[in-house]
């Protein structure tokens, strides 16, 4: 015994045609056989749902049904819905074939190849910023065809096979209907034409590989390690898909003097013993060229003088970093036996006040270090 169509479908008897579709729609994508093979039963209920929809999507059947039920369908049949065979429902609701891989219609626009290159840096320009000029390989567009592969833009026809539409059709047939099935069509490749004179120097293709010169503004700031995107500056793009992007990786050089740090600038001051126990006024390179620093009477190894706003600009902020310049005191070597009588002399005549606080220690000096 047949079941109830409303019951079938899963609506109230005074749905309107919008929910009668959206409700065939949904058991038409979980009960097809295609996608739905571990249920014996789906053919079957697959058919069910078809059926009941041929008669409640048409007005005059639905009448029929209503009145008079299964009965009152029999001298006329179940297809009522006006569909000739089960693709063109699919048609219908889809706008091609559902289970097959999507409606006619020509291949897709393809985006461009990205690009990458690499620039190296010195810290300098890395810290101010520059301007370089970069040369790199791609896929242009073709300057003689303009990106259409034909000789004679005039002269591209539409595939006769296709139609135009990229891709081809195949009718299979099942116990419940025929399926229409597409696929890109083999002439053309999916593009839905054909050229009969193709461009002499892409070949048809519309692109071809160039070497290309784009000038790079290295933002001040920019750290080894980071890249720059320009936008639309690479391979072009094919069947009408937009350029792809350039990447421009940076690398930056060690500096034979500096160290950098984040933001800050790390240099390390070489003084001698007297230097540092009498005090002394020194000059140090920064970035913006040299400048003196004063160190006080008793300055320690390790001490660190900080040069406020002499570090590296902030990437895309404003303002600056430090420099610390650390001090390194050197102890002499190879000394004659005179010096030495010296050294032994000043050690004799310096008592424990002489010297750095005993509670001074590693740990104190890094925060000295870090803290300036």
């Amino acid at each position: 015994m047949k079941r109830d169509y409303y019951e079938v479908l899963g609506i109230p008897r005074n749905a309107d045609i919008q929910q009668i579709k959206k409700a065939y729609r949904s058991l038409a994508r979980t009960l097809h056989p295609d996608v739905n093979g571990h249920d014996p039963e789906a053919e079957n209920k697959f058919k069910e749902a078809t059926e009941a929809y041929e008669v409640l999507g048409d007005a005059d059947t639905r009448r029929t049904y209503d009145a008079y039920g299964h009965e009152g369908l029999r001298g006329g049949g179940a297809r009522g819905g006006g569909f000739t065979d089960l693709s063109d429902i699919f048609e219908s609701f889809f706008g091609g074939d559902v289970f097959g891989g999507g409606g006619a219609r020509r291949s897709a626009a393809v985006r461009g190849d990205d690009i990458g290159v690499a620039v190296e840096l010195d810290l300098t320009e890395a810290a101010f910023g520059v301007s370089r000029d970069v040369e790199f390989q791609l896929l242009d567009t073709c300057p003689e065809c303009g990106g259409s592969g034909a000789e004679d833009a005039d002269a591209i026809a539409s595939c006769p096979d296709c139609g135009g539409s990229g891709q081809v059709r195949s009718v299979r047939r099942t116990a419940f209907g025929q399926f229409v099935q597409s696929g890109i069509c083999p002439r053309c490749r999916g593009e839905g034409r054909i050229i009969e004179h193709p461009c002499p120097k892409c070949g048809g293709r519309g692109r071809v590989r160039s070497t290309k010169t784009v000038s790079v503004e290295i933002p001040a700031g920019i750290a080894d390690g980071q890249r720059i995107r320009l936008t639309g500056q690479g391979g072009a793009g094919s069947r009408g898909g937009p350029p792809g992007d350039l990447y421009v990786q940076v690398s930056v050089a060690e500096h034979p003097e500096f160290v950098r740090q984040g933001d800050d600038i790390l240099y390390n001051l070489d003084v001698t013993m007297t230097q540092a126990a009498l005090g002394a006024n020194v000059t140090v390179p920064t970035l913006d060229g040299e400048e003196e620093v004063v160190l006080a009477p008793g300055t320690q190894p390790n001490e660190v003088k900080v040069l406020r706003g002499r570090g590296v600009p902030r990437l895309r902020r404003s303002g600056r970093g430090d420099q610390h310049v650390i001090v390194n005191v050197m102890i002499p070597r190879n000394l004659t036996p005179e010096q030495k009588d010296l050294l032994r002399e000043l050690e004799d005549c310096c008592g424990d006040e002489h010297y750095s606080p005993k509670h001074e220690g590693v740990l104190d000096r890094l925060k000295t270090f870090f803290t300036g």
